[in-house]
């Protein structure tokens, strides 16, 4: 059966693009529409051209469930299909419990294709809601096997646990954020309050102002004149970050201090969302293919895309991820291991539990090394700024005389 690539617009019009199998392209628009679909633009085979960045809705995230949400929905269908509830009856439980617009809406297009025939899998795939390809990927194992309610509940644990290390990565950040915002938020204070305030005095006697406060006043006066093209040039950089986010997010694996953190991060994913995946019965190939599927711009991509030709090939996975030299040295000598004994699932997780060790110890490190060091420079950087200005204030003085 041919498969069609759309893009669409949804009921509320968003942008949505995608993949349908259908017998024909009457038969595809025909099930769009049913979908509640807009479709502008329908072909057989390769997907649709990409928007430009600039005409893509604006959005901080990809568009997929959040991590919580995900890990809910697989256990409320674990649970449901642990006692054998129907496909079509289950997604219309889910329908109800949907909090979220989107999701009810795609939960609903969902269930009217399961109702046409349609396995859950496949439908789920073509329209459901947006989740971790590893969640498909299980979906599709779980179909050939009885397993899949014990599959979906590993996978909620394996989803609330890549929300916990995405918090831990979270707080590593978020106090260096703060301190940054608040000296922005002192020095937009003086500059627009403050130095305007004083300026007078010293125009008033025709004394030349102290430098700090000529800074600061000039500074205020860009501001006033500037804010309009200022916020926009600021829109457009945060719009074309997320459009480009995959290219910022290869820049911040190289960052000091946060890109080893980060690699950690996305390390730790990947070896738990592999394991999973070979635990539900996948080939290797496939759950790697899944894996870069899952992060296309992550640190070890291109590896694994090296390890899965190596397999179509006839080759060892191992070989080709120790020639591409991405991971670490203890991990491809693991995996190495575990591919020639044929026991890469406990080889992964106990790789899992090593890396989310040497996390958290990182992640502690770098907290304590951050606070005392981020404390002084902002603090010297406002005392600096508090000390020319009280030399300002101070200054005054002179002119009564």
């Amino acid at each position: 059966m041919p498969t069609y690539s759309y893009r669409a617009y949804g009921a509320r019009g968003t942008v949505e693009t995608g993949s349908l199998d259908s017998p024909s392209e009457a038969a595809a628009y025909q099930t769009l529409t049913a979908l509640g679909l807009t479709v502008v633009e329908l072909r057989e085979g390769a997907a649709v051209a990409a928007l430009p960045w600039w005409k893509r809705d604006i959005s901080l995230g990809d568009g997929r469930l959040p991590l919580a949400d995900q890990a809910a929905l697989a256990e409320q269908m674990a649970t449901m299909l642990r006692v054998r509830l129907p496909a079509l009856e289950m997604l219309r439980i889910l329908v109800q419990g949907a909090g979220k617009a989107e999701t009810r809406e795609r939960l609903e297009r969902t269930a009217r294709l399961v109702a046409e025939g349609m396995p859950l899998a496949q439908a789920f795939a073509q329209a459901g809601p947006k989740v971790a390809p590893v969640f498909l990927s299980l979906l599709r194992a779980g179909a050939l096997s009885d397993a899949l309610p014990e599959q979906l509940t590993d996978l909620a644990r394996l989803l609330r646990l890549q929300e916990q290390l995405r918090g831990q990565v979270a707080t590593a950040l978020l106090y260096p954020a703060i301190l940054v915002a608040a000296a922005v938020a002192v020095m937009l204070i003086v500059a627009l309050t403050l130095a305007p305030a004083l300026a007078p005095l010293f125009q008033g006697e025709g004394r030349d102002m102290p430098g700090s406060l000529a800074f600061f006043l000039g500074l205020g006066t860009v501001i006033r004149g500037w804010w309009w093209l200022i916020l926009a040039g600021l829109a457009a950089l945060v719009a074309g970050v997320m459009a480009q986010r995959a290219r910022w997010g290869r820049v911040a694996f190289r960052l000091p201090l946060f890109g080893p953190l980060m690699r950690d991060a996305a390390l730790l994913a990947l070896v738990r969302s592999l394991a999973l995946m070979l635990k539900a019965g996948r080939p290797l190939a496939e759950a790697l293919r899944g894996m870069v599927e899952a992060d296309p711009a992550g640190p070890f991509a291109p590896d694994l895309r090296a390890a899965v030709a190596a397999l179509e090939g006839g080759g060892r996975a191992h070989l080709a991820l120790a020639e591409g030299g991405r991971l670490p040295p203890l991990v491809r000598e693991l995996f190495r291991v575990g591919e020639e004994a044929n026991a890469l699932v406990p080889v992964l997780e106990a790789v899992a539990q090593s890396v989310q060790g040497q996390m958290d110890q990182s992640t502690q490190r770098l907290l304590r090394l951050l606070t005392p060091i981020l404390t002084l420079v902002i603090g010297g950087a406002v005392g600096a700024l508090v000390y020319s200005i009280m030399g300002a204030v101070l200054s005054i003085n002179d002119l009564a005389f």
